[in-house]
């Protein structure tokens, strides 16, 4: 559930400042949280703090430092839309910015989730973090029975003299959001420096003579074309109104640039809408999303970094220096239970200081089409995530046409010794709940991880080797490689009971469907690797684990993930799910696949612009007739400073909800396309019309773009790994390129209408 909390700051004495404004704060009111008194002392726990003469606390550096207090809720966890708000006292003088954790059973690792970071200035001004803490992110700690929170300094140690939960305010969002960005600016400053080179590039503004002399321009732009800073209004893009069409029940991106003509433009403000129909009713919602132009290892061959439109907030005030543009996204959505068809002008309101306020005009066109859902039309859509997510993340997916979630967390493990093991089911318990209640039909659930990684990416049967066994990884390792080409027979017996018991305690509990694979990427059989030489024997390894698992859950599907052909298909028989992501190698794969009876799923990577995924997920994967599509990944990455290492993520939750990127809006703009095929298909079928000819021909087309449009991969990482040169102008001319999706789009509409007036 999107938890809808704004935000103002508590006002705190002395010489504590509020980290979003600067401003100086009075003393801290108190309120009530449901269940206790606010504000509420916490108390340091573990080794990490140390108590100094004058009552502060110094958290030593690289040391996690713990604060509780006990629970005041029953069960798990607070009830949904709860929040408290952790107030940390500190002095600014570390030079990186502090974590702040919960316990909440999701994370990574420890089961930690991260809420916010603090400080990092190296100013030495004692100050005030408010750090907002969902009860979606708040798991009871045992055996404790507490709220935990975990601090970590990674560069020194970290002095505080206060540490209470308070209230929410008014405020604490758009508070939250404002520092998050400013921190990722300060450490990314100072990691790297964009050169004036890729400024250079800069496009030429091309202005009629009623916006020549205008210090504020808006523009339009196809929005998968993404305005960069360095863009700049071309021949018709200042032309209003923009046109948008859409079905009743459906999401539609309209992309503006504010562009700075002549001298900066300061606190600019965008606004839209109301969409108001017949007697003043909202048919349709507009929504303001800005971009935050974080620094990307550059695409571009001879540059070193980039800032690139990376997150799209909720609205907020924006800088826009002289001569260049910002992304301003404005989100249409349509719901069965509002929309009503007909035609619509949707205001869009832009100001900035000093600058009288300009409105354009969004014309929008509401079709009399209503399209299948993803789970109507039989389709499947996941990331995989790392670690696990919070409900309201689950829920936020949920409009973006996800109902499938990859997980590589298992249930705990320990030792029993009358059992050789027992299982905790306590944290997936809750989340498959969650996914549940959210309409998450299908769990891919890995059970190990890349086989390059042998023996210690066999998650689960390491894990059962520990618990069971007592063996560490060192022991582990001699253990597996006595005979690599199979499970180990003093595990085997383990792996197989462990299926059997997952089995049982998930229809117990009415858990989502869960697809098992023993590991990922079992076609990597054919490689070698350092220290290990031939992976032969990944090949029998993963069919005996395969037959472990029949033998034990058989009512869960197997599946497995190849990225070849001649390699890869030895394993169809035995798998339940065949997935995919090189059907191109292999046109005839989808029919072998079918043939045998197992389900067809595809997977591909993400993709820093919209335009790779939306032509994956719609037009490439539909020409296979795939039913499932994943992706990797979901959330796998660094948080919200992305600059250096590879990182997967499409989308980011924060304590209030989830901020999207352009990848994620092209990731739900291919499963709409999806979802607009399947309609036509069935509203064909009960016309009793054949719209097979009409569907081969768009396919056909489609799939002769698949070189220009999908294998021109521009994430950084592939193109650090490539090895090819892009310019500036390559990009251009595969955003140019990508627009014939839109016309793709608009032919299906007009067959779907033509249809059903027929």
């Amino acid at each position: 559930m999107k938890i809808f909390l704004q935000f103002l700051s508590l006002l705190i004495t002395g010489t504590l400042l509020l980290n979003c404004s600067g401003e100086e704060l009075a003393k801290s009111s108190s309120g009530n949280i449901p269940g206790i008194e606010a504000p509420l002392r916490l108390a340091p726990a573990g080794t990490g703090f140390t108590r100094l003469d004058s009552g502060v606390y110094l958290l030593a550096g690289n040391t996690p430092g713990f604060l509780e207090a006990p629970a005041w809720w029953r069960g798990d966890r607070p009830g949904s839309g709860q929040v408290v708000v952790l107030e940390v006292e500190y002095r600014d003088s570390i030079a990186v910015p502090a974590r702040a954790e919960v316990f909440s059973g999701m994370g990574p690792g420890e089961s930690y989730s991260e809420l916010h970071r603090l400080g990092g200035t190296g100013d030495n001004a004692w100050k005030l973090a408010r750090i907002p803490c969902p009860a979606e992110l708040t798991m009871l700690h045992l055996p404790d029975s507490t709220i935990r929170f975990r601090l970590v300094s990674e560069s020194s140690g970290l002095y505080l003299r206060d540490f209470r939960l308070a209230r929410p305010q008014p405020g604490d969002e758009a508070c939250y959001n404002a520092e998050t960005r400013e921190w990722v600016r300060r450490v990314q400053a100072a990691a790297a420096r964009v050169a004036p080179e890729y400024y250079a590039l800069a496009e030429s503004p091309q202005l009629p003579a009623e916006w020549a002399e205008k210090a504020l321009v808006p523009f339009h732009r196809e929005w998968m074309g993404l305005v960069m800073t360095i863009s700049a209004p071309q021949a018709g893009e200042t032309e209003f109104p923009v046109r948008v069409r859409m079905a009743q029940n459906e999401y539609e991106p309209v992309q503006l640039g504010v562009y700075a003509n002549g001298s900066a433009l300061e606190e600019v403000a965008v606004e839209a809408g109301p969409v108001l129909g017949p007697g003043g009713s909202e048919v349709a919602k507009a929504d303001v999303r800005v971009a935050e132009y974080s620094l990307i290892d550059s695409r571009i061959s001879a540059l070193e970094v980039e800032p690139f439109p990376l997150r799209l907030w909720p609205n907020y005030r924006f800088d826009v220096p002289e001569g260049r543009s910002h992304l301003v996204r404005i989100e249409l959505h349509t719901a069965d239970s509002t929309a009503v068809p007909g035609k619509y002008s949707v205001p869009v309101k832009i100001k900035a200081k000093g600058v009288d306020e300009i409105e354009v005009q969004v014309s929008l066109e509401i079709l009399p089409v209503r399209l299948l859902t993803v789970d109507e039309a039989g389709l499947k859509l996941g990331g995989h995530i790392r670690g696990l997510v919070p409900e309201y993340d689950l829920a936020f997916q949920r409009t973006y046409n996800h109902n499938l979630a990859g997980v590589y967390v298992l249930p705990g493990l320990k030792h029993e010794p009358e059992a050789s093991f027992s299982m905790d089911f306590r944290v997936l318990d809750d989340w498959m709940a969650s996914a549940a209640r959210q309409g998450f039909h299908d769990i891919y659930l890995f059970l190990g991880g890349n086989p390059f990684g042998f023996p210690q990416t066999m998650t689960l049967e390491r894990q059962l080797a520990e618990a069971a066994l007592g063996l560490d990884n060192e022991a582990w390792r001699s253990l597996a490689m006595e005979k690599p080409d199979s499970v180990h027979p003093k595990i085997a017996p383990l792996y197989r009971e462990w299926a059997r018991r997952l089995g049982e305690h998930a229809k117990s509990e009415n858990w989502p469907r869960l697809v098992l694979t023993p590991f990922d990427e079992p076609n990597k059989w054919s490689d070698e690797r350092p220290g290990i030489g031939s992976l032969a024997f990944i090949k029998p390894h993963f069919i005996h684990s395969a037959e472990l698992l029949r033998r034990g859950f058989p009512e869960a599907p197997v599946a497995a993930d190849m990225f070849t052909y001649d390699n890869a298909i030895v394993f169809l028989p035995y798998l339940d799910i065949y997935s995919t992501n090189s059907t191109h190698l292999h046109p005839g794969l989808p029919a072998e696949i079918k043939q045998a009876g197992k389900e067809f799923w595809e997977y591909s990577t993400v993709d820093l612009t919209a335009s790779f995924n939306r032509y994956t997920l719609g037009y490439f994967f539909g020409a296979h007739g795939s039913r499932g599509a994943h992706l990797w990944a979901y959330n796998w990455g660094k948080r919200f400073d992305t600059l250096g290492d590879p990182n997967w993520q499409y989308a980011w939750y924060t304590p209030f909800g989830v901020v999207p990127t352009p990848c994620l809006e092209g990731v739900r703009e291919g499963m709409d396309d999806r979802r607009l095929i399947e309609t036509l298909k069935q509203a064909a079928a009960a016309k009793n019309v054949d719209v097979s000819a009409f569907l081969e021909s768009l396919f056909a087309e489609a799939l002769l773009r698949q070189d220009e449009l999908r294998m021109f991969v521009i994430s950084t990482w592939r193109h650090a790994q490539s090895g090819k040169t892009f310019t500036i102008e390559d990009f251009r001319r595969y955003e140019k390129a990508a627009a014939v999706m839109n016309r793709w789009h608009d032919r299906l509409l007009d067959k779907l209408v033509e249809l059903q007036d027929a």
